[in-house]
């Protein structure tokens, strides 16, 4: 993720426009010389510090320092960091310290020291890296992976789509032609990173759904930013097309300026194509309520009318040995207005065999769930299945 000082966007009249990058051969070249430094620097195991200074020395007075410093960070990223070293260092530094606490000198330290390095078997340059080699700037590059240039060049223009996302008040997308198996796909995306979400159908066809910010929330806010900015990346896997608003408090006055982007801009994510997965919250609900061995039976869940005010595509639906249906919704951040609107079209609208599991540890507010009653399952790490069970029954 593209750190405040190197995000390169330009607010203009209200609107946000992202410094996208020109994919021309100046700019891969470019994201090619860094894709070699830091490759060369895992050949001789480099250090990010060591990493950040090779940097460095590749801008000199170079124009481009922002987009450079950019795309290094994006490497970064994705590079893979270890402490090396045979002893833990903290250990050594306790060592050290100990044995040269008795008495205090420079003398004293010199000689703890230098016998010291002689025990381990190292010389003194080597046991002054390792003494603090658990420092983030010590830590050592072991691998790298970054597929190409172009690559590299496409994970930075959606970085900064990213940073902005960190900032947002809401997030509006309409889908224009996604079929049913596409918006499952999205909705299981929504609920992996335990967002906020809305769904509307279209008058002329088509879904807006419709995310809450991380601005929107009292707490969280920094936890709930980063999964936002994650399930962006999971927008741009939709084949078909899409425009996007968000609305972001951008200034230092924190005045709402608005980011317009659509599948016209050509973003291309980094996320695997893989369809449909299920959190991990998911998958130990599936094994727990699998040794229910009861009638329900989980099956393919569907995209579920709310009356023409909505839609929902519940993270589980049931079908009961006598033919009855019921659905499971796991909500993971919320807040209570949010959560209370909900809970009300749900009442209107809903199917009326909708179980609703409610994370009391991601709540986006200071209120907690009050008196909420009905069909709603608390659940703090797991969602417990002979709760889910009782909801279907009762239903």
């Amino acid at each position: 993720m593209l750190t405040g000082d190197l995000v390169r966007v330009r607010n203009s009249q209200g609107q946000l426009k992202p410094g996208f990058l020109k994919h021309d051969e100046k700019t891969l070249d470019r994201a090619q010389e860094l894709i070699d430094l830091f490759a060369d620097g895992l050949g001789e195991g480099a250090t990010r510090q060591e990493l950040e200074q090779a940097v460095d020395g590749m801008i000199g007075d170079a124009v481009d320092v922002k987009v450079v410093r950019g795309l290094a960070k994006v490497l970064s990223d994705r590079a893979e960091f270890v402490t090396e070293s045979p002893i833990p260092p903290a250990e050594l530094r306790e060592r050290l310290f100990s044995a040269a606490a008795d008495r205090p000198s420079r003398a004293r330290a010199q000689q703890v020291y230098l016998a010291l390095a002689e025990e381990l078997g190292s010389s003194p340059e080597d046991l002054r890296r390792l003494l603090f080699a658990d420092r983030k700037e010590e830590q050592q590059i072991c691998a790298l992976k970054v597929p190409s240039a172009q690559w590299l060049l496409h994970r930075y223009d959606v970085a900064l789509v990213q940073a902005v996302l960190l900032k947002t008040v809401e997030l509006r997308v309409q889908l224009h032609d996604a079929s049913p198996e596409r918006l499952r796909q999205l909705f299981r995306h929504v609920r992996f990173h335990g967002l906020m979400y809305r769904v509307r159908a279209l008058p002329k066809g088509g879904h807006e759904l419709v995310l809450d910010g991380p601005a929107s929330l009292l707490r969280l806010s920094t936890r709930y930013g980063m999964a936002l900015a994650n399930w962006f990346p999971s927008l741009l896997l939709q084949p078909g097309s899409w425009t996007l608003t968000a609305t972001a408090r951008w200034t230092k006055r924190r005045l709402e300026r608005k980011l317009e982007l659509s599948h016209d801009q050509g973003l291309v994510s980094h996320y695997k194509d893989t369809g449909a997965y299920r959190t991990r919250t998911e998958d130990w609900f599936v094994e727990r309520f699998e040794k229910l061995d009861s009638d329900w039976k989980i099956v393919q869940p569907q995209v579920l009318d709310l009356g023409g005010r909505g839609v929902i595509c519940p993270s589980f639906s049931f079908r009961h040995a006598d033919g009855r249906t019921g659905h499971l919704e796991i909500v993971g951040f919320w807040r209570k207005a949010w959560l209370q609107g909900q809970l009300e079209l749900l009442e209107k609208h809903g199917p009326g065999n909708l179980v609703l599991a409610v994370s009391t540890k991601l709540e986006g507010s200071k209120d907690g769930l009050g008196r909420f009653a009905g069909s709603v399952v608390t659940f703090k790490e797991v969602v417990p299945p002979k709760d889910v069970l009782a909801g279907l029954e009762g239903a």
